[in-house]
Formats: structure tokens, C-alpha cells, sequence
């Protein structure tokens, strides 16, 4: 298994001097454990038992485990300890009709405002997820994709230079890709799911931005409504 946990390190989450903490590794650690499935919904999270995977103390590893529930990824409650999110209809559609609204709102400031360091970043970004997106064979691919998956995502809103946003369109993304990697079919084709994105990338590297936004929406749109009727479907 890849561990590339640095890659679900936040912006917030690191220091001026380029720093994280403990807590922050392990915050991110255990988001890529839950994301890939490792840790599945309804599980009951074992501080003891990940104290020791992890060779590390309580202290941060409860600090980690609380800024998940904070981010919604665990659910904890007193006196009975803390699980791991269940995966339901009412959450993912919620995050879809969140993310048809944060995330356009952030594309079109990004697009706005982003400069042309900005359009570097999503023109260096949609290059390596074409490039991952093109070779299913490779080692670790599915983890490869999802990091260059999210890192595209993230590409799209970071230009908005507004921080709290960012953070709040990422976590989304984690909560739907969550539910992406859990209930995928396994036909899934990733470079047809390439193509929906470089439609995106294009229009915003050409600058069109109604249709770069219509995109984005559209592609939220068709996977809410995919991985909803799995949801339904699952035993």
C-alpha cells in the first residue's frame, strides 16, 4: 500500500515555515487511512490499537482523531468513544448541493483573481492527471489517481486567496471522494473520468468561465447522482 499520507496535509495545517505538527501528520494519516477504506464506516476507532501502528502517544493522536470529527469524518460521543463516519444518502447529497455552490463560487474568484501562477498550477495539475489517468498498470494506481485527482481539485479553487474556502472545498472533496472510492463500480473507466475533467481544465485554461463553471457543476452533478444510486444500492 502507498502511504503518501503528506499529500492529505491541508494548507492550514502547515506552518509559515513550511512546518506540521504531529498532530497534523497524524490528522493526515489517519484521513488517507479512512479515505482509502482502511478504516471503514461504523468502525469503532482504537486509539490503542493505532497508538501502536503509529509508535506515538494519546495526546496527538486524540488531537488527530478531533479535528476529523470536526471535519466529519469520525463520529464520536461521550462515554462510548469515537467511528468512524457512516456512509449515508442524506450526507452525500448534502455535500452535493454544497459543492455545486462553494466550489463554482471558488473557481469563479479563482478565475477572477488567480493570475497566471494560477493557471500554471492547474495546467501543471491536469498534465500529471492525464498522465496517471493514462496507465492503469502502475503501481499503487488507484492511490496515484485519487492524490492527482484531489491535487486538480485543489488546483481549481486555490486560486481564490481565501484560505477558510479552500479548506471548506477540500474537505468536501474528501467527504464525496470517500464515497467515490468505496462505491465506484469496479468499470469505473478513469480515463473517461479524465476526459469530464480536462473539459474542465480546458475551458479554464482557455478562460471561459460560464462554461469552465457549467463543467463543474455538471460533473458534480453526474457523480452526486452515481454514487447516490450505489448508496441505495448497497446491502
Amino acid at each position: 500500500m502507498l502511504d503518501n499520507y503528506k499529500a492529505y496535509i491541508r494548507r492550514c495545517s502547515v506552518t509559515p515555515g513550511g512546518k506540521t505538527t504531529r498532530a497534523s501528520d497524524l490528522t493526515a494519516r489517519l484521513r488517507a487511512t479512512i479515505l482509502r477504506g482502511d478504516l471503514k464506516p461504523g468502525q469503532k476507532v482504537n486509539l490503542d490499537r493505532l497508538r501502536d501502528q503509529y509508535g506515538v502517544s494519546l495526546s496527538p493522536l486524540r488531537e488527530a482523531v478531533t479535528r476529523l470529527a470536526v471535519d466529519g469524518l469520525v463520529k464520536t460521543q461521550d462515554q462510548r468513544g469515537s467511528t468512524i463516519a457512516p456512509l449515508t444518502l442524506s450526507e452525500i447529497n448534502e455535500i452535493g448541493r454544497l459543492r455545486r455552490e462553494v466550489d463554482i463560487f471558488a473557481l469563479r474568484e479563482s478565475m477572477a483573481h488567480g493570475g497566471s501562477d494560477w493557471i500554471e498550477k492547474v495546467r501543471s495539475c491536469a498534465v500529471e492527471f492525464h498522465s496517471i489517468s493514462r496507465d492503469e498498470t502502475i503501481p499503487h494506481f488507484e492511490e496515484k489517481w485519487s492524490i492527482a485527482h484531489t491535487e486538480f481539485h485543489q488546483a481549481l479553487v486555490c486560486g481564490c486567496d481565501m484560505p477558510m474556502l479552500i479548506a471548506f472545498c477540500m474537505n468536501l472533496h474528501d467527504l464525496q471522494d470517500r464515497y467515490r472510492r468505496q462505491l465506484a463500480p469496479s468499470s469505473t473507466s478513469y480515463l473517461n473520468a479524465w476526459r469530464v475533467h480536462a473539459k474542465i481544465a480546458s475551458n479554464v485554461l482557455s478562460g471561459n468561465e460560464q462554461a469552465a463553471c457549467l463543467a463543474l457543476r455538471s460533473h458534480f452533478d453526474t457523480e452526486i447522482t452515481a454514487l447516490a444510486e450505489q448508496l441505495a444500492l448497497a446491502p
